[in-house]
């Protein structure tokens, strides 16, 4: 989700490495801790264009807590 950090799960307890991008292979599957604190409206996408065209692209919403979307 652009705009924002996460931390991957890696099953090595504090050892989670802090990113803002992650490859995932086809068929593949990744598992983050994620908390949303920059407000605002962010993309969350694959970078290939073709898949971007086919529909692998959402907007995800970030509110002040307690302000609708």
């Amino acid at each position: 989700i652009h705009g924002h950090f996460f931390e991957l799960v890696t099953g090595h307890g504090d050892h989670a490495p802090r990113k803002h991008t992650v490859v995932v292979q086809p068929g593949g599957k990744v598992t983050w801790d994620f908390t949303a604190d920059a407000v605002g409206d962010w993309a969350f996408h694959c970078h290939l264009l073709y898949h971007m065209h086919a529909g692998m692209m959402r907007v995800v919403s970030v509110r002040p807590k307690g302000e609708a979307a």
